[in-house]
């Protein structure tokens, strides 16, 4: 009695191991393949970059001129200011706003790195002279 549990279990677990075997040697071979296919088509020739002569690769990295700065302020540094007293005014906005509606009953939140939160702010629209 025990030799046949002792039969079916062996028979079962070889089942197993061979199960295992061949499905780990179908998965390293279907990788081997993925791997030949990407080595091979990085050697094909049609899809490989083709390299510009070297006079217009030189060309191609020396940098523009830098253009004069004018002695009026233009557009770009209106436009930038603008920009970041906009950013300030969207900042303080939600403390105006707390402190206009005292008759209101609104639940706090409580928001972490108020302070930090504001240097931060500061620090990247360049207002602090760090």
């Amino acid at each position: 009695m025990i030799a046949e549990w002792w039969n079916q279990v062996s028979a079962t677990a070889m089942h197993g191991l061979q199960i295992t075997v061949v499905g780990m040697l179908l998965v390293f071979f279907t990788l081997g393949l993925i791997i030949i296919a990407m080595i091979l088509l990085t050697k094909l020739p049609w899809l490989q970059v083709k390299q510009e002569p070297k006079d217009k690769a030189a060309a191609a990295i020396e940098p523009a001129p830098a253009p004069a700065i004018p002695a009026t302020p233009s557009v770009q540094v209106v436009d930038d200011e603008l920009a970041r007293v906009a950013a300030i005014a969207v900042a303080l906005l939600p403390s105006r706003q707390s402190s206009g509606a005292r008759g209101a009953a609104r639940p706090q939140v409580r928001r972490t790195g108020g302070k930090w939160r504001a240097y931060g702010r500061a620090y990247q629209l360049g207002l602090l002279d760090h």
